[in-house]
């Protein structure tokens, strides 16, 4: 029977200690073959004298988006050519500062039951799972790849006094841009059904100049013939002195600017793929930006 195991773990260097604003969870749903694995998961802990592991929905996401992006790329490792190590994976899940340790079990197997046996019998895969200072886990059970299935555990530690920390990532969304992660905090999000998308790494992902004006809180977008200039709180834009009405105005966030993806699809002519399980976005677009006015597009 076809197995495959890998097992990392990271310390944390530094504990952070925040006041953290307590809000209500994020309820995420485990599908049939990712509870199978938590309940197991948690029995053999139970069975150990260790406390049960808690899901992360945080950590959910992350777990499902790895799994698919070893299927997607047809790799198996912990170190990706998308998304990087297990510390860049834990930032872009956007896992809050202060935890103490994470780890990361990968599996590739038929089924629940052949991919935790063959963990159980790897000392460091073990090791991982029964980790006593674990407090929480995320589980990804995804179809595809060599061995039928692919199952991805991501393992953080918190202090008690972050026990009840937001974990409500669901307005927050991970964005590829022509296949490579762009890196944002914070990450885009979703905001009265409109996604905004953070304008600097995305057009610097693409080859233009970002510039940003703070007397008038107005951003401008240099590149290869022509130029775009958005201001914070319009519904207006000016690209090449044309003017374009925004769905959603631009706007800040933790000191990062955000405007309304429905505005770069139309105005690059980008293809945009959204996987709402996974909460991503790939975008799709030639990196010789060049801006239509007025194009047309049926994404938000």
């Amino acid at each position: 029977m076809g197995f495959r195991t890998r097992s990392i773990v990271l310390i944390a260097l530094a504990l952070i200690t925040l006041f953290i604003l307590i809000l209500p969870a994020y309820a995420i749903t485990l599908n049939a073959d990712e509870q199978y694995m938590l309940n197991l998961l948690n029995k053999e802990r139970r069975s150990s004298g260790l406390n049960a592991l808690e899901i992360d929905p945080k950590l959910e996401l992350m777990a499902r988006r790895y799994g698919q992006e070893m299927i997607d790329h047809s790799f198996f490792s912990h170190s990706s050519p998308i998304s990087g190590e297990l510390l860049d994976r834990v930032n872009a899940a956007g896992v809050p500062d202060g935890w103490l340790l994470a780890g990361e079990n990968l599996a590739g197997a038929p089924t629940v039951e052949a991919a935790f046996e063959g963990l159980m019998n790897s000392p460091s895969h073990k090791d991982n799972m029964l980790e006593p200072k674990y407090t929480h886990v995320g589980i990804g059970a995804i179809d595809g790849g060599a061995y039928g299935k692919m199952f991805v555990q991501e393992f953080v530690a918190y202090p008690k006094s972050m026990f009840n920390i937001s974990n409500n990532p669901s307005n927050d969304l991970l964005i590829y841009i022509n296949g490579q992660l762009l890196y944002s905090n914070p990450p885009a999000f979703i905001s009265k059904g409109h996604t905004l998308v953070p304008v600097r790494q995305l057009f610097e992902a693409l080859g233009a100049n970002v510039m940003w004006q703070s007397e008038d809180k107005k951003i401008n977008i240099i590149y290869p013939g022509g130029n775009t200039a958005l201001t914070i709180g319009s519904d207006t834009a000016l690209v090449n002195g044309t003017e374009v009405k925004l769905d959603a105005k631009p706007c800040l966030k933790n000191g990062s600017t955000f405007i309304p993806l429905r505005f770069v699809v139309e105005n690059l002519g980008a293809y945009v793929k959204w996987s709402n399980a996974l909460r991503t976005i790939d975008i799709t677009v030639s990196t010789d930006v060049s801006v239509t006015v007025g194009a047309s597009s049926t994404a938000n």
